[in-house]
């Protein structure tokens, strides 16, 4: 009976070693990969502030180009006015050499050159 009772206690023992190495291994495992998961977390926090430094560096540079965008069509609203007003008095110019040529031409004078092309 001694024989039995060794055989079990070593097997036993056996078994209690086989798990206690088992747990170990698990646990050493876990702690890795807890690990790994860390160091992932930790490069996507700092890949996430970077992308949200960048994201703003482009608001920033959308709010600089809108305001660009404005001034540029407030200086264009401004010229299309003064050209606007160029055409009105070159159109005034234009009716009043009108006049003068007809003038000349009922007088039977002969035309200046710059009433050649005027119509």
């Amino acid at each position: 009976m001694t024989y039995v009772g060794r055989s079990l206690n070593l097997a036993l023992v056996v078994a209690l070693i086989v798990l206690a190495a088992g747990t170990v291994g698990a646990t050493v495992l876990y702690q890795s990969g807890v690990a790994d998961v860390e160091a992932q977390n930790e490069q996507l926090r700092a890949q996430n502030e970077q992308l949200r430094e960048d994201l703003q560096s482009a608001r920033d540079r959308i709010d600089s180009l809108r305001s660009e965008v404005d001034r540029l069509e407030e200086r264009l609203a401004a010229t299309n006015e003064t050209l606007a007003e160029v055409r009105s008095e070159r159109d005034a110019y234009r009716e009043d050499l009108r006049a003068v040529c007809e003038g000349i031409r009922e007088g039977n004078e002969s035309l200046p050159e710059e009433c050649e092309n005027v119509e």
